[in-house]
């Protein structure tokens, strides 16, 4: 993978080399550096490296790419070409010896952490991995920042600009691997979504923003109170209903509040509404309309060091882990399968029966052990069970902690005892205490097991 002239290196010391973290070059970008005393920079891949080095500016989507394809994502960034949106860990205004020094300071430390725990994960979680490396290596949160020149207003600097992050930040929240502090609330545009807004007082009539504070006057004699330029006429004041003059303060007339008057359609309100203009596409949104995000800092807890640890994102549901088995199907795909089977096996007097397992104390096994342990449960739960499948077995998913089996040619006794024989062999695998339920529902009886949305 290239960027400019140079292709991603690893960047962490071979101890079997001889290599300490002192010692390692840089890998430039974006330019060639000037001669620096004591530093080495290399321009493509083959040995180890103590950061990027970013010379100018820089591409953010090829920069983007090449840390997506790279050993380790999380590889520290030195910008010195003062590129806009890319995550750092140092920026510099020139290439010499005082700033190279600085930056092997600021280095050190997280190049220590990456070296003690080696990057690894599988390729669908890669990108919410990243995200915990970054903030275990820096050793500091995932703060929140208000950001003028994003369209989403708020922006995390550590992590760079990058259009999925939030979701990706409120997917490990969920999961217990980060832990939400929050920041603030921002507004969307109800056109194009922008939170870039301006917020001003509008009519409620004509939605004009030309509004004036006015007195109401107050006429005793007649009883009519209206703003007072509508009392005003040749320098006095005079009842619009009465027409009578008001001369004295207290006697004639008082002044018991304000009202606000818009001069763009002439009606007088005692409350404006509020109005958003997007700085983007200039649409306006009211306020009671506009759709709101909540936006969070984010501190890793000891069960996203355990994610980390473990190289993989646990699921919240044991349907996540069907993905790829040949007899595993989503559950519109398992209700055709049922249907099928009930149709054939009333046709010819055969028996069909659906099987249903399910771990019954998830909740407490997630309080009691973590949801890295309850999400390996769930993988143990799947691989057994497939491995004990017969040929013309099937699976699905009911709801995130049970699964479903399609038996062909297998009275309800019969799925009963081969539903007991594999919940031992889960069970003597699980390094947890699990607890596992089962039932099972023989012919036209079978679609009652179904979940609700894939039986209407």
């Amino acid at each position: 993978m290239k960027v400019g002239n140079a292709q991603y290196v690893a960047p962490l010391a071979d101890a079997s080399r001889g290599e300490t973290i002192d010692s390692l070059p840089f890998l430039a970008l974006g330019g060639t550096p000037p001669s620096v005393s004591n530093t080495n920079f290399i321009f493509s891949f083959g040995a180890p490296c103590a950061g990027i080095v970013l010379i100018d500016k820089v591409d953010l989507a090829d920069l983007a790419a090449m840390l997506d394809a790279a050993p380790d994502p999380a590889v520290p960034i030195a910008d010195f070409g003062r590129n806009q949106n890319i995550r750092s860990d140092f920026t510099g205004e020139a290439i010499d010896s005082a700033s190279m020094n600085e930056l092997r300071h600021k280095l050190a430390p997280i190049l220590h952490r990456l070296r003690d725990l080696p990057f690894h994960s599988a390729r669908e979680d890669r990108a919410e991995m990243t995200i915990l490396r970054l903030a275990y290596s820096r050793d500091t949160a995932i703060e929140a920042k208000l950001d003028p020149e994003s369209r989403n207003l708020v922006e995390y600097p550590l992590l760079g600009y990058a259009p999925a992050t939030r979701q990706q930040l409120e997917v490990l929240a969920d999961l217990d691997l980060l832990r939400r502090r929050h920041f603030t609330r921002t507004h969307l545009c109800g056109q194009c979504a922008s939170a870039r807004l301006h917020a001003y007082e509008a009519c409620p009539s004509c939605n004009c923003a030309d509004l004036v504070e006015e007195p109401i006057v107050h006429h005793y004699r007649c009883g009519w109170q209206e703003p007072q330029s509508r009392f005003v006429k040749d320098h006095t004041l005079i009842c619009p209903k009465c027409r009578r003059e008001l001369r004295h303060y207290g006697v004639d007339y008082d002044k018991p509040g304000i009202v606000l008057v818009c001069r763009g359609c002439g009606k007088d309100h005692t409350d404006p509404i509020v109005q958003f203009a997007c700085l983007d596409c200039t649409a306006a949104t009211p306020a009671i309309n506009a759709k709101t995000v909540d936006w969070y800092h984010y501190d890793l807890t000891d069960d996203g060091m355990r994610s980390l640890r473990a190289g993989q994102i646990p699921r919240l549901g044991i349907e996540d882990h069907l993905d790829g088995y040949f007899r595993a199907f989503s559950p519109r795909e398992f209700k055709l399968l049922v249907n099928e089977g009930v149709h054939v096996a009333r046709r010819y007097s055969r028996p069909f029966t659906v099987g249903q397992l399910s771990l019954a104390n998830v909740d407490r096994l997630r309080e009691e052990h973590g949801i890295i342990a309850v999400d390996n449960a769930f993988r143990l739960m799947v691989d057994v069970l497939i491995e004990s499948l017969r040929e013309s077995d099937f699976i699905g998913s009911e709801g995130g902690e049970s699964i479903l089996i399609g038996f062909p040619e297998t009275s309800r006794k019969d799925a009963v005892l081969l539903l007991d024989r594999i919940s031992e062999k889960i069970k003597k695998v699980m390094p947890i205490p699990i607890e596992l339920t089962l039932d099972a529902v023989e012919d036209g009886a079978a679609a009652h097991l179904l979940p609700r949305e894939i039986t209407q």
